[in-house]
């Protein structure tokens, strides 16, 4: 098991509340920098914002000085731009990302900006532009579950419009997991 493998099974067993804490004390001298992704990343995936950050900007790479930055994508969740951030390194291309946090007071965040060089923006819009890759070519820590039916991790969430009168006199959206191997559907939890 690799070393940041350890780490997040380790911060997985964490309480909400535990992991929101490392976020807003964010102290660098009792965690690596890598753990504070990781947080954000395990609170993501229980679909939960980490708003109570301190209004600090980070990045995941040091942006370099002397270089024409563009921002190609605006984000409301870190780990949306940190899968377009790794879909564009894996294409070759070098990305960083901006986080900009509200201050505590607020209950949103002002956004996270994914940024390349400028002479990549066009060549990063067409990558982000693609269909996205299949679950199965994602790191395992933001790949979406594999098919409980078949197995397959060519899976997609997709959200879908439910009527539903006769239960609560409306309609709602309901987030699903589809498989595209075998068909099957079932909800996100």
């Amino acid at each position: 098991m690799s070393d940041f493998d350890e780490i997040r099974q380790n911060l997985s067993l964490l309480a909400d509340e535990e992991l929101i804490s490392i976020l807003r004390e964010h102290d660098e001298k009792e965690w690596r920098p890598e753990v504070f992704d990781i947080v954000r990343s395990i609170l993501s995936s229980r679909r939960i914002s980490p708003v109570d950050e301190p209004a600090v900007e980070q990045n995941t790479l040091i942006e370099p000085e002397g270089v024409d930055l563009v921002t190609i994508g605006n984000y409301t969740e870190s780990m949306d731009a940190e899968t377009d951030r790794l879909a564009l390194e894996a294409k070759g291309l070098q990305a960083w990302i901006s986080n900009k946090y509200a201050p505590p007071m607020q209950s949103v965040p002002q956004g996270v900006q994914l940024k390349v060089l400028a002479q990549d923006a066009n060549a990063a819009m067409a990558i982000l532009e693609s269909e996205p890759a299949p679950s199965s070519e994602l790191p395992e820590e933001i790949a979406e579950p594999p098919c409980p039916k078949c197995g397959s991790r060519n899976v997609i969430e997709t959200a879908e419009h439910i009527e539903s009168w006769a239960e609560s006199g409306g309609s709602s959206t309901d987030w699903l997991y589809h498989c595209a191997s075998c068909g099957y559907k079932w909800a996100a939890s």
